[in-house]
């Protein structure tokens, strides 16, 4: 479970400058010395005033004070649904199915001191002080640097004021220090170094600009500005002295928001060649309108904000705005498909694919600028942009952005044919988010585009995911779809399902199996196996992953728990070559993670549950509550109590990070938290047990007494109970074994061997006289699972008297890792009872009450 993050030692996102910092050592200090009593250290001022490279070297000086990470994230003016991706981008941190960005951000900022530096404020600052404000409640170590020209207006915040640089300075720091250092080859003396710093108010940016000038200073105006306008006007006098060419790139670059490299520039310019571009970006650096990167930003030029504002000015001034737009939706068209292939090829190579995600990220905020400055109706290219992005961002685990995007691009597409496929993939995206409560809408209004379309075989595969999703994944949706509502759907799909068409033959089996019983989460054996073999002949690998769930799902229900364990396995060495790029496979991933541990469970097969528990852990496509969940029944089980509750701890506290959404699945999970409790039995470790219990009652609702809560309820609460000596209570809540139907014959649920397994070792504890009868009925249940098998060896050798019966039970434990019963096995063992003790002890655990029930 140890997720801790090793501190880089340079700032992540950190923008890079060729030019070296000069003075401010009095501001820095200041803020460094903030910094530590402070949460919130904001630094205000004009634009140009030199707030942001105040706030980078600050935080690049302070980056070992801050052991648990640090992100530098620079805010553009896009739109304020995005300001949680640039602060993911910064920090490389993915949102997760049930655990949105926001959480996700707060989980990596919530590890121990952490430094952010979030850059340019002024855009959106209700929005920006809203997330901080966030971020900071639920991250206690979390220390926050802003810029903007205005205070956020939180509580608690420490505004630092970043005043113009002083005339009257040493030698070595200063305005005069700055323009002498940026001018040096010009051969400025120190006295027209005071003249021009004196006029041009102390601002650094319009030093800056100056000082690229410093031969032709005759030219500047004679007058003082003063710092709110001192940087606007120097931009506009350098503007003035650039040729035509200069003059014309310029604005045009003034439509990317990040920064941008030769080829780039080129894409949106007009009339100049690749070499030439280069050499007027170059020109443009020189004269300080452009900011050109080092290190690893080699060939990438950025414009100052302010320079933007003026360039964008000046393209609408010239006309030029709406050839300009559209060169740059071009230019994020061609950019998002070939990310977005890349993206795709590194998913199926062996190489870690992280080159394109850099890119994405550098460049997302301009694919996103590119669409919404397209407009709102139906055109080929915005269309392509959409899909392309939309793609991208489930790449880049965006979940809620990329389903945004699919259904613009839905409403973009140039005909009902595509809009069907965009509204299909923005419900696989809401199926890999769990939730189904939007999925479902999507499909149908998918099948509708798709009738228009004239598209059968469409319309049939998005009506036979409709119906089979309200089956097979009830806990996803927030109200039930009753099974009346689901069956005409797959009528409508069998009907529409073209002959010859093995895909939707495949869909439309699926559908079929999910639904043919009536009971959620129950598809007929028989026809999963046919759905099986319809998704084998598609040679689709999505549609076989999902029919082999149907297939273990049916074991599962006709108590074939060893079948569906090993048929688990073939799921899983599918899992590691299903393409993760593509939002169709979303879905199946999770469900592969959720369900392998769950059937190796069901087998009683611990070692590898808590192993496939571990890879649900792992795995980037998990969100904290799922994978937290995923651990705590195996590890429970497994007698690694302490584990067990952290992960119970981690999982409901993700839950409720995620707004309480429904989770019926994870009710067994939360009840295994207060199996630990109730067999530890302490006076707080009742109330533990009790308070746990009720939340998986919760969780539950509606209570169905045939579901997978009820199974799981029917094994713990009675191992609780006959561990407590409350005999009575265990047999009230124990499976009725004389009434039920033999095994072969009952209809199960992944825990029944479990709840049937303890209730023959009750009848053998309660001295039932028709305990051998239920001794027998259960055999079955140990026939399918190892800890049902080890469980009613136990109950034989209490019942008879047979030290060999115990010893079996005993070598059958440890053969499954199972600690504590090991313990409790061992106590009723005369000549090993001490070492049971010990152990029962050391698990943090009360002797059984029916201990003395020892072979004699």
């Amino acid at each position: 479970m140890d997720s801790a993050v090793e501190a880089p030692e340079a700032l992540p996102g950190l923008p890079e400058w060729e030019t070296g910092f000069v003075g401010r050592a009095a501001e820095r200090a200041a803020v460094r010395a903030a910094l530590g009593p402070e949460r919130l250290v904001s630094l205000t001022g004009p634009a140009g005033v030199g707030k942001t490279r105040l706030a980078a070297a600050v935080a690049s000086e302070a980056v070992k004070e801050f052991p648990a990470g640090q992100g530098f994230a620079e805010l553009v003016p896009v739109r304020p649904d995005f300001l949680a991706q640039a602060v993911a981008a910064a920090l490389g941190v993915t949102e997760r199915p049930g655990q949105p960005l926001e959480q996700a951000l707060q989980e990596r900022l919530g590890q121990g001191r952490c430094l952010l530096v979030v850059d340019g404020c002024e855009h959106f600052p209700d929005a920006v002080a809203g997330l901080i404000g966030r971020l900071l409640d639920g991250c206690p170590g979390l220390v926050v640097l802003t810029t903007g020209r205005e205070p956020l207006g939180l509580a608690g915040e420490h505004v630092l004021k970043v005043e113009p640089l002083p005339m009257a300075e040493e030698p070595a720091t200063g305005a005069v220090a700055l323009f002498l250092d940026r001018a040096r080859e010009s051969g400025c003396d120190r006295r027209l170094a005071e003249q021009v710093c004196s006029q041009w108010g102390g601002v650094p940016l319009a030093i800056e600009l100056a000082a690229a000038r410093a031969r032709s200073l005759g030219t500047a105006l004679d007058d003082r500005h003063a710092p709110g306008e001192a940087t606007e006007r120097a931009i506009e006098w350098s503007y003035s002295l650039l040729d035509a060419d200069e003059r014309r790139l310029l604005r045009r670059l003034g439509v990317f928001l990040r920064g941008f490299d030769a080829a780039s520039a080129h894409a949106v310019g007009d009339g100049l060649d690749t070499a030439g571009t280069v050499s007027l970006l170059d020109r443009l650096a020189a004269r300080a309108l452009l900011v050109r990167g080092r290190g690893t930003s080699t060939g990438l030029w950025r414009m100052p904000g302010a320079v933007r504002a003026v360039a964008l000015e000046r393209l609408s001034a010239e006309g030029e705005a709406a050839e300009c737009r559209a060169r740059h939706l071009a230019w994020a068209t061609a950019t998002a498909q070939r990310l977005e292939r890349a993206a795709a090829g590194a998913d199926r190579s062996d190489r870690p694919g992280q080159f394109w995600q850099a890119r994405f990220d550098q460049l997302a905020d301009d694919l996103r600028a590119a669409l919404d400055g397209a407009g709102a109706h139906p055109a080929p290219e915005p269309h392509r942009l959409a899909r392309a992005l939309a793609r991208l961002c489930y790449a880049r685990q965006f979940l809620v952005e990329a389903r945004a995007h699919f259904e613009t691009a839905g409403a973009l597409a140039p005909g009902p044919s595509e809009a069907a496929a965009d509204l299909r993939a923005a419900a696989d995206v809401a199926m890999a988010e769990h939730r189904g409560d939007l999925a479902y809408p999507l499909l149908r209004a998918s099948a509708e585009y798709a009738a228009t379309a004239d598209d059968a075989a469409a319309q049939a595969v998005a009506l036979s995911f409709a119906a089979c999703i309200g089956s097979r994944f009830p806990a996803t949706f927030t109200d039930l779809l009753p099974y009346e509502e689901l069956r005409p759907l797959l009528e409508e799909a069998k009907r529409l399902a073209p002959p010859e068409d093995r895909l939707v033959a495949a869909y439309v089996a699926a559908a079929e199996a999910w639904n043919a019983t009536g009971q959620k989460t129950a598809p007929a054996a028989e026809l999963a196996q046919a759905a099986l073999d319809s998704a084998r002949a598609a040679a689709d690998p999505v549609l076989i992953a999902g029919a082999i769930d149907a297939v273990c799902s049916g074991y599962g229900v006709t108590g074939r728990f060893r079948e569906a364990h090993s048929l688990s396995d073939e799921r899983l060495r599918l899992f590691d070559r299903l393409p993760r790029h593509d939002p169709r496979i979303g879905l199946e991933i999770i469900d592969t993670l959720h369900v392998v541990p769950l059937v190796a469970v069901a087998a009683g097969d611990l070692p590898r549950a808590v192993t496939a528990a571990r890879r649900a852990w792992d795995d980037p496509l998990s969100g904290l509550y799922m994978r937290a969940s995923k651990s705590v029944a195996p590890l429970a089980l497994s007698g690694r109590f302490d584990e067990a509750l952290d992960y119970a701890a981690l999982m409901w506290e993700g839950w409720e990070r995620a707004g309480r959404p429904t989770a019926r699945w994870m009710a067994p999970a939360v009840h295994a938290a207060a199996l630990v409790q109730g067999l530890r039995g302490s006076g707080e470790d009742d109330r533990l047990h009790q308070e746990w219990r009720d939340r998986a009652r919760g969780m539950a609702a509606p209570w169905d007494p045939h579901g997978i809560a009820a199974s799981f309820a029917a094994f713990a609460d009675v191992r609780v109970a006959l561990h407590t000596g409350a005999v009575g209570d265990a047999l009230a809540a124990a499976v009725d074994l004389a009434a039920t139907p033999p095994w072969p014959q009952a209809p199960h649920q992944f825990y029944d061997a479990y709840s049937w397994a303890i209730a023959a070792e009750t009848a053998v504890v309660a001295g039932l006289p028709d305990a051998r009868e239920h001794l027998a009925a259960a055999a079955a249940a140990g026939a399918e699972n190892a800890w049902a098998a080890a469980c009613l060896a136990r109950a034989a050798g209490r019942l008879h008297g047979d030290q060999d019966a115990l010893r079996e039970s005993l070598a059958g434990w440890e053969s499954i890792d199972a600690a504590f019963e090991r313990a409790c096995t061992l106590v009723l063992l005369p000549d090993r009872a001490a070492e049971g003790l010990a152990q029962l002890a050391s698990l943090g655990c009360r002797p059984p009450s029916e201990f003395g029930s020892v072979v004699r």
